[in-house]
């Protein structure tokens, strides 16, 4: 069983990335962490230095589509994370929406956006989940996938457009720009949410 890791949000790529078994350094007390018999270092000083290392990575496509619901319309709400933890998702969702390249993360999404076709994350450097509540019970979601390369892209791209039986039915509509796709899906919302929700992703998309 492969330890969890701490997921430290990334500025310059909006990406949370993993350092070590998990538990949020902003949540212990400010103590000291042991570097050897005589050196010592706060954790606020190792949190500090962690995001300094991070600062410079690539920035992810997805970045710009970590957004609030009424962000995208305003009928929708953010769905709380403990509502939208369910079932593979329980896990590994640490928040929503929740922008992540860990392994473990980016494996269930990419399942999830292709309805079990792919089996894993393979080709995947970054995966998005967002989850929304509508008027009455209408729910709009976001599976995110960034490809590592313009040829993985094409693929999950072929996977993505060929199993999306839900596309025909108006409940599902799947984006690509460069290396990044998004599948938005929902139940029940209104036409108009619904295409001011496909827009916002096009334009966020398009935009970066």
């Amino acid at each position: 069983m492969r330890a969890r890791g701490l997921t430290i949000g990334c500025r310059g790529c909006g990406v949370g990335h993993v350092f070590g078994p998990e538990e949020s350094l902003a949540r212990r007390p400010r103590t000291l962490v042991s570097l050897g018999r005589h050196r010592t270092m706060s954790r606020t000083l190792l949190l500090g230095w962690l995001i300094l290392l991070l600062s410079g990575c690539e920035r992810s496509g997805l970045g710009p589509l970590v957004l609030d619901g009424p962000e995208l319309h305003a009928s929708l709400v953010t769905r709380r994370l403990e509502d939208a933890a369910k079932n593979q998702l329980a896990p590994v969702l640490r928040d929503n929406p929740y922008l992540s390249t860990d392994a473990e993360f980016v494996d269930v999404i990419a399942r999830y956006a292709s309805q079990g076709r792919l089996s894993g994350g393979e080709g995947v450097r970054a995966a998005l989940y967002a989850l929304y509540l509508g008027e009455g019970k209408g729910q709009v979601g976001l599976y995110g996938l960034e490809a590592a390369s313009p040829a993985d892209a094409d693929r999950l791209e072929g996977v993505l457009r060929a199993m999306n039986a839900n596309a025909r039915l108006g409940l599902a509509r799947v984006h690509r720009e460069g290396n990044v796709l998004v599948v938005a899906w929902q139940r029940g919302v209104s036409r108009s949410c619904w295409e001011a929700v496909n827009a916002g992703v096009v334009e966020r998309l398009t935009a970066r």
